[in-house]
């Protein structure tokens, strides 16, 4: 059983990643849970990646280890670089395409605010970093020890930087459908592509940080941080554009890994140890 379950980690992560995720967000979806509780299987349900890697540790006898993934989220003065990065990028880059499309006329007025929290004005300042600590321990903590501690060094390990990107991008977009569609948010191909986005961001941030699990963390929540304090543009043109900034900086990130690949500090210098655990 425990050979079995070493040999096939990988895969048994994803087997049973989604549909226990899904179990919880497809009741929301059939309208199971009344308004007022469904923050529970929304959470529940978000559980299911770390969730997955204890059932596989326990049964692993530890060779999955999630505490050797834990440890490598570090703090000090530097990794302090790469966390203000991972802090500030998403939200600067949609700024940045928010006024574009204002200057562009694709937008009629210049929003950068979402609806609501506009009103807050300057109190903003003391309320995003309030939100944003106290988060890393919800969805990022749930998803990053699996996302990017588990899955993205072996498939990278296995089949290279891009795909094994494109995997753990693919898998992340498909698990979160069932809990986007409860909260009506259907499947598009904007929708794939913005994500895959966010996704090879991530991971990109993630390598060049030496594989630090925080940075991972902090990019993560910064997605939060995007989504709930930042104007989400409705006009195809102006989306379009904000997608075209982020696949400009997965590209800059991505020349940034090869130029350190050819300085010796690849990951290929982590695929030897990875496919030990494939």
């Amino acid at each position: 059983m425990k050979e079995f379950i070493v040999r096939n980690q990988l895969a048994l992560f994803f087997a049973l990643t989604i549909p226990i995720g899904w179990f919880w967000w497809a009741q929301m979806v059939l309208g199971l849970w009344p308004m007022e509780y469904i923050i529970i299987p929304s959470s529940l349900g978000g559980l299911s990646p770390i969730l997955v890697l204890v059932i596989l540790q326990k049964l692993s006898a530890q060779q999955v280890d999630i505490d050797g993934i834990f440890k490598t989220a570090k703090v000090g003065k530097i990794h302090l670089p790469w966390l203000v990065i991972a802090a500030f990028v998403f939200p600067i880059l949609v700024t940045i395409g928010n006024l574009l499309n204002f200057l562009l006329g694709f937008e009629s007025s210049l929003i950068l605010l979402a609806s609501g929290p506009d009103a807050l004005g300057w109190a903003l300042i003391a309320i995003i970093p309030i939100t944003f600590f106290p988060g890393l321990i919800t969805s990022p903590f749930f998803e990053e020890p699996a996302w990017r501690g588990f899955a993205l060094p072996k498939l990278q390990a296995k089949f290279g930087r891009e795909i094994g990107s494109l995997l753990v991008g693919s898998y992340w977009w498909l698990w979160h459908q069932m809990s986007n569609i409860a909260f009506g948010n259907y499947p598009s191909i904007l929708g794939y592509l913005a994500m895959l986005g966010w996704s090879f961001g991530i991971d990109s941030m993630y390598n060049l940080s030496k594989r630090n699990l925080l940075v991972a963390m902090f990019a993560h929540e910064s997605m939060f941080i995007v989504f709930t304090y930042l104007f989400q543009t409705s006009n195809y043109f102006a989306s379009i554009l904000i997608l075209g900034l982020q696949w400009t900086l997965v590209l800059f990130l991505r020349i940034c890994e090869r130029k350190r690949g050819k300085n010796g500090d690849d990951i290929s210098s982590y695929a030897d140890r990875e496919s030990e655990d494939l």
